[in-house]
């Protein structure tokens, strides 16, 4: 039975006259009146046409992230992609730059155009970001962080304890003296990662301050690792071992320590969570987690699915363990 202006007028709540005018010039309409006209034509499964209502087919998948060059990005979309073509699904990518307005065109152009839904890989969580995000009437999952607040589907590492098995790991290797070398960004994720990584010390029998004073802050670079490896040397810090969450500032890591062969860095046992394959060179002394970057894309595209078809159940919020590399990288 073909679906009637008269029955989406009636779930959007407003008039058969608006409908009208939203399925022939959707400028005519208010913007608010025009998104709940258009919200109502999806979950019928319509979309207007030549003027005309016709059969929506929602087959477009719209995958935002600030810079696709970021390897780790690249990882999440390569499962993205591949499971969304077993899905018959198109792929349309926003590689924004950390420009807001240019990620909110592709949103509001997703919404008209009735996708079947938008992936944010890694989203900022800022007030207008926020905004942007609350007038979202497509299906949303977030990808490798939850902006808090926001009450959508998500797909995480789990930050905390991932942090408290690298800790708990080096622990039961008999160091003391743990190091955590975090990024300088603010986040739910590093905020997570620090958490842990002082539980597991206080575990330890490691006091909070002495804890909290083993975390250090350096950009998420290549660069800002061979700075702490800098830092090291020339405040000839104790540590023995250290925990590092970025990939690229393990490869700064090692570089420094190359440059370095015979320093007391070198000395130091590093375990990394290896987010991307950019750890190329095998190092003694260095131990990876691997974070299943391309089965989380995978798995955020299954889950914008299942909330499409189920638009009522509850959110989801799928978290993926780390996984501990025992031989040497």
């Amino acid at each position: 039975m073909a679906v009637t202006q008269k029955e989406i007028a009636r779930r959007a709540g407003v008039s058969c006259a608006t409908v009208s005018r939203v399925i022939r010039d959707p400028s005519l309409v208010r913007r608010q009146l025009a998104q709940q006209v258009w919200t109502a034509m999806r979950e019928l499964g319509v979309e207007p046409r030549d003027g005309e209502l016709a059969e929506h087919k929602r087959n477009d998948l719209l995958v935002v992230v600030n810079d696709f060059t970021y390897s780790l990005y690249g990882g999440f979309i390569a499962g993205i992609a591949r499971t969304a073509a077993e899905k018959g699904l198109n792929l349309v990518l926003c590689n924004s730059g950390g420009d807001l307005s240019v990620e909110r065109a592709s949103v509001n152009n997703a919404c008209r155009s009735g996708y079947a839904g938008v992936i944010f890989v890694t989203a900022e969580d800022t007030t207008e970001y926020r905004e942007m995000v609350a007038g979202i009437t497509i299906p949303v999952v977030f990808l490798n962080r939850k902006i808090e607040g926001l009450d959508y589907d998500s797909v995480l590492l789990a930050h905390f304890e991932t942090a408290r098995v690298a800790v708990r790991h080096l622990l039961e290797q008999g160091h003391r003296r743990i190091a955590m070398l975090s990024t300088d960004t603010d986040s739910t994720n590093t905020r997570a990662e620090q958490a842990g990584f002082v539980d597991a010390l206080l575990q330890g029998g490691v006091p909070y301050p002495q804890a909290q004073a083993s975390i250090f802050y350096y950009p998420n670079t290549y660069r800002g690792g061979y700075d702490f490896v800098r830092r090291f040397e020339q405040e000839k810090l104790d540590y023995t071992a250290l925990y590092v969450i970025s990939s690229e500032q393990t490869v700064g890591l090692v570089l420094g320590q190359m440059q370095r062969p015979d320093s007391a860095f070198s000395r130091v046992k590093i375990l990394a969570l290896n987010r991307s394959p950019v750890l190329v060179r095998p190092l003694p002394g260095l131990t990876t987690m691997e974070q299943p970057v391309q089965e989380m894309g995978r798995k955020a595209v299954e889950v914008l699915l299942e909330r499409a078809a189920a638009p009522q159940r509850e959110r989801m919020n799928v978290q993926y363990n780390a996984l501990l590399d025992p031989g040497v990288f």
